[in-house]
């Protein structure tokens, strides 16, 4: 719902779908929003209703409209507004501070970028299904002890473990059928790159992008975890 009073707000009347935070813009007139620019208006907004929660809390305070009246024609309007007051002064209004709001602003930007920063190299740390992924193995504790007479002391016994294991390539390419619109002509067979390489290959590329346009600062954050 966040997505969608940001886009609600950036692009007042534009046609578009959310499905599973993900947008299906539809708009032909006004274009879409990028996700730095999403990711701030949610920031703005929140930032907004925390501001302006005064006036809930207010509204549920103050007494319902029959009694204000009557408070008025029995009291008068002195009594009434002394009321209303103390209530407006345990209330305070409070207004959007420009530093606060830009603050919020860029800690979502940032948050946002490295947030998309990790999916990209997580994404990037994976084996290329067109190499496939080697064997690794390690030589780890067992968990049991033995005696070395040489070091005079007990130490532990060793063995080698499969860390990682082994995923062969996938084919190059893949034959399909390919049919005619023509009922009457005879399937053909053609020879593609295999979709897993393509999908793979794209979804790479995209990641090295993201990683490409990460500012310094965010890298560094990145490396510090």
């Amino acid at each position: 719902m966040s997505i969608a009073k940001a886009l609600l707000q950036l692009t007042p009347g534009a046609q578009w779908v959310i499905r599973d935070d993900v947008i299906d813009w539809m708009d032909t007139e006004q274009t879409q929003p990028t996700q730095e620019e999403i990711v701030q208006k949610i920031a703005e907004i929140e930032y907004t209703k925390e501001v302006e929660a005064y006036k809930e809390v207010r509204a549920k305070a103050y007494p319902v409209m029959s009694e204000q009246l009557d408070k008025i024609f029995h009291e008068g309007i002195d009594v009434w507004k002394a009321e209303i007051q103390a209530i407006k002064d345990a209330h305070p209004k409070a207004v959007i501070d420009n530093d606060t709001l830009n603050s919020r602003k860029s800690q979502a930007l940032f948050d946002h970028q490295l947030q998309e920063y990790t999916k990209a190299q997580t994404r990037l740390s994976q084996y290329v299904v067109a190499d496939g992924r080697a064997e690794v193995v390690e030589s780890q504790a067992t968990g049991q002890q033995v005696y070395d007479e040489d070091a005079e002391e007990m130490v532990d016994v060793m063995a080698d473990v499969v860390t990682v294991t082994t995923i062969d390539p996938v084919d190059a390419t893949i034959t399909r059928t390919v049919y005619s619109d023509d009922i009457n002509a005879e399937p053909t067979e053609e020879t593609i790159e295999n979709p897993l390489i393509t999908t793979d290959v794209a979804e790479r590329a995209e990641a090295q992008a993201v990683v490409d346009a990460t500012p310094s600062a965010v890298v560094d954050a990145y490396n510090a975890l």
